[in-house]
């Protein structure tokens, strides 16, 4: 003998019904897509300040890595070339050998 299940019967709904449940879902997901948006710490809204803020870093990160070799370049070239040191020594710090003279022949603004 097979059961059968009782049937049961179907609610019509009111078409003011059918309005408050079309708004009530229009509401949850309109709310639904602004928590997906603006979610602080997830959002979308979040993760493309993150992107941006993580473009910049890279730059930053480039920039400083081609300083830093410029600098070990730098350095290396003091160290293995006299000549260059010489030079660095007499533009940058004003040094002189011994027994050498520096005559300055630019002529200086009269103050007024």
């Amino acid at each position: 003998m097979a059961w059968k299940r009782k049937q049961k019967p179907k609610t019509v709904m009111s078409p003011l019904q059918r309005k408050r449940l079309l708004r009530i879902s229009c509401t949850m997901i309109v709310c639904v897509l602004l928590w997906v948006v603006f979610a602080p710490g997830r959002g979308l809204y979040h993760l493309r300040q993150q992107k941006k803020h993580i473009a910049m870093l890279n730059a930053e990160r480039q920039m400083l890595t081609q300083q830093n070799d410029e600098i070990t370049k730098d350095i290396e070239r003091l160290r293995n070339d006299q000549e260059y040191l010489e030079q660095v020594a007499r533009e940058e710090h004003g040094m002189l050998r011994e027994n050498e003279i520096v005559f300055d022949f630019s002529r200086k603004k009269k103050e007024e």
